[in-house]
């Protein structure tokens, strides 16, 4: 069911509850209606009949004139009068008045709420003679029938009030509820790969409020897409320009080896086909073609190691990181360089490991090359993570410089990028900023997976 329903549907019921309480209410008032009426008219007709005998006490003969009187009194609600001889017993009204009650008024009504009809007896008693009985009926027909239609004509009037009402709030709710529909156009189209969405700001303060936070997501998809879009073009180009740098070694460098190696050996041949060959001609081949193989390995290994360095697999990160640090050191003297390993790092799997590593690479490519730095230091270490991530512990990377510092209209390049991205595949988080004594300085926090759940990936590539 959907939420306009639910608090249609929710409305109604109040608003028949308001109803039916009010229904029970004008009902349980009824009867302290009906005792007050019925006490009133017997106190008045007594005072009737009483006030009746006392204006005949000197007429000769009193019963015409009280029939007189009380023919005119017939007309009175709720009562009847009737002149009794002295040898007449009370009528009995009983089945007269239940049968005239029950016309137009539900029995459980007439059950509820109908007094006993009550026959009083006054004797008609002029000076010393008594004319007959004069019987008091009391009637409560007339009232409950106006009882009745009061109830009839308030529950008309309350339920179509209600309906009314439930109309004009179903109408607002459905309007109010409206820009619901325009959210769910917007998020399909989002769902859809369309860009450029924007809602309009319409409705209550919370669906502005929601509307422009799908705005906001909507300009947030669109920066990132295009970004992707950046990304991927740049690293297609990276990729092209990696290929381009390997065709370049492996040509200009592999191939002058191979073809020392190649005319070296056939050097060989011609000497050894001959039957006196030269020491020495030997001795310049042999030299020529180990100083080729060597510049080959060389090659090879510079090329490796810009792939993937070979002793991360073999000695470790730490290992991996002091060569790559004294390698650097060996090639630019003029920054002092200091590398801090607090805890012990042969626990990290392979993932995090390589990413730490890169992360450590890019941040020192980017110090020669940008900071203009006298000193960088890095350290590695095992801390509490923070809520934001995943885990109980998380390795902290942090490298600072002193150099020039970030420029104030930053943009990454692809390197940063990149490590970003490493970053945030694995779970982890990114920050760079500025020194305040000067510089930059680059913090990564990478969540270290449970116990459990190392053991589980361990398990799966044993099995693999």
């Amino acid at each position: 069911m959907s939420l306009k329903a639910r608090l249609g549907w929710l409305i109604a019921i109040v608003l028949t509850a308001m109803l039916a309480v009010n229904v029970a209410i004008m009902i349980g008032h009824a009867g302290p209606r009906v005792r007050a009426e019925a006490e009133s008219i017997e106190h008045l007709s007594h005072e009737l009949v009483e006030t009746a005998l006392a204006s005949v006490q000197e007429t000769k003969d009193p019963i015409p004139s009280l029939r007189r009187l009380f023919d005119n009194l017939r007309n009175l609600r709720h009562i009847e009068i009737e002149i009794l001889p002295n040898d007449d017993i009370a009528p009995s009204f009983d089945s007269k008045l239940r049968k005239e009650m029950q016309t137009g008024v539900p029995d459980w009504f007439v059950s509820l709420f109908a007094p006993t009809p009550k026959i009083d007896i006054v004797p008609a008693r002029i000076g010393d003679v008594q004319y007959g009985n004069i019987a008091i009926i009391f009637d409560p027909v007339d009232e409950l029938a106006e009882i009745w239609s009061d109830l009839l004509w308030l529950g008309a009037i309350s339920l179509a009030v209600t309906l009314l009402m439930l109309a004009l709030v179903l109408t607002l709710l459905s309007r109010t509820l409206s820009p619901f529909d325009s959210l769910g156009r917007g998020l399909a189209r989002l769902e859809a790969g369309e860009k450029d969405v924007r809602l309009d700001l319409r409705g209550a303060s919370e669906f502005r409020n929601i509307s422009q936070k799908l705005n906001s997501l909507a300009a947030t998809l669109d920066r990132v897409t295009e970004e992707n879009h950046s990304l991927i073009d740049r690293l297609f180009a990276v990729q092209d320009s990696e290929r381009r740098d390997i065709a370049r070694d492996l040509h200009d460098e592999a191939g002058p080896c191979l073809f020392s190696i190649r005319a070296g050996a056939a050097t060989l041949v011609a000497a050894a086909s001959g039957n006196f060959p030269d020491p020495e001609l030997l001795r310049r081949t042999c030299a020529n073609i180990d100083a080729a193989g060597q510049a080959l390995q060389t090659l090879l290994r510079r090329m490796l190691e810009r792939l993937r360095p070979p002793a991360m697999s073999e000695l470790g990160l730490e290992t991996a990181l002091r060569g790559l640090f004294a390698s650097w050191s060996d090639s630019r003297a003029d920054v002092r360089l200091s590398l801090r390993i607090a805890h012990d790092l042969s626990c990290l799997d392979e993932k995090i490991a390589l990413t730490a590593y890169r992360v450590v690479q890019e941040a020192l490519t980017n110090i020669f090359r940008h900071s203009s730095a006298a000193n960088a230091e890095a350290r590695l270490e095992f801390v509490e993570a923070p809520p934001e991530l995943a885990g109980a512990e998380a390795l902290r990377v942090l490298v600072e410089d002193d150099g020039v510092g970030l420029p104030e209209e930053r943009r990454f390049g692809l390197g940063l990028i990149g490590m970003s991205e490493r970053v945030h595949t694995l779970g982890g988080m990114m920050r760079m900023e500025r020194r305040p004594e000067g510089g930059t300085r680059i913090e990564v926090l990478l969540p270290l997976p449970e116990v459990e759940e190392a053991e589980a990936e361990e398990r799966e590539s044993d099995d693999l």
